[in-house]
């Protein structure tokens, strides 16, 4: 009876604890998820490249005879790493005092050395190609917008007659206008039009009404317009690429084999 009831116990012991070691698997194996995907094999020499995106860490093996590690990393890099039309010089002041630091040779110098990154050695193929003249277009598109965001806050005359203002003239004529009277109205439309976008509307126009009394209202005005009114407007025009999951696609696709541990998200 006794030996009998050893066994019996035994076995629940052994299967308490096979329920939970199948437990841990099971919680490790939802925290991190591993998967391979192989392309066509090749005779020629291979090499190790890695590389993470927001979830995953990947370790790739391609034919060095086709291509090198630089070439990879900087495809790589116009790919996920580069971030195409962005550019940091201040354009939007929220003072005068920045207003006055307002500088067309930090825009330029800033745009220079991002563009000097396209004459890189990168994989050369009709779709990278195609996606390093589009993201060069992006870039340049930025910079000329930011160019004259910047000069227009000395010479508002900028802002007409070029190509991302078409659709823009209410800001436009407002902005290049002495009349400050139709500057503050168009800036009390520009407001109404953003306080039912707001998720505090009352809020919102609360914070309008206080700029909108100061004794700098004409200035703050002139701020709100550029950046909610006519910056908005324009930017619409410019050149913008369309990310829609195929270059994460057409890089895996340069590899051998690639082998992919990911995070849940």
């Amino acid at each position: 009876m006794k030996q009998t009831l050893l066994v019996f116990l035994s076995s629940i012991l052994l299967l308490s604890c096979s329920d939970k070691q199948k437990k841990e698997t099971e919680e490790t194996e939802q925290e991190t998820t591993t998967s391979t995907t192989e392309n066509s094999t090749t005779s020629g020499k291979t090499a190790v490249f890695k590389w993470d995106t927001e979830l995953c860490a990947n370790t790739g093996t391609y034919d060095s005879e086709k291509y090198t590690e630089e070439e990879l990393k900087n495809t790589y890099d116009l790919w996920f790493s580069n971030s195409g039309g962005s550019l940091s010089t201040n354009s939007s002041p929220s003072s005068q005092a920045e207003i006055d630091k307002l500088s067309l040779s930090d825009l330029t110098a800033e745009y220079n050395e991002k563009k000097a990154f396209y004459n890189k050695k990168m994989i050369s193929s009709p779709y990278w190609e195609k996606i390093k003249a589009e993201k060069l277009h992006e870039l340049k598109d930025t910079y000329e917008l930011t160019k004259i965001a910047i000069e227009a806050y000395s010479n508002p005359s900028v802002l007409l007659n070029n190509r991302f203002s078409k659709n823009c003239t209410e800001y436009t004529k407002a902005l290049t206008s002495n009349d400050s009277i139709l500057m503050l109205k168009t800036w009390n439309n520009l407001a109404e039009k953003q306080k039912k976008n707001n998720g505090s509307p009352e809020d919102f126009m609360r914070r309008h009404l206080e700029k909108y009394n100061s004794k700098d209202r004409v200035l703050n005005a002139k701020i709100e317009l550029m950046t909610y009114g006519w910056w908005n407007c324009a930017n619409a025009a410019t050149f913008k690429i369309n990310d829609d999951g195929t270059m994460a696609k057409e890089f895996a696709k340069l590899f051998i084999k690639v082998t992919s541990e990911c995070d849940e998200p």
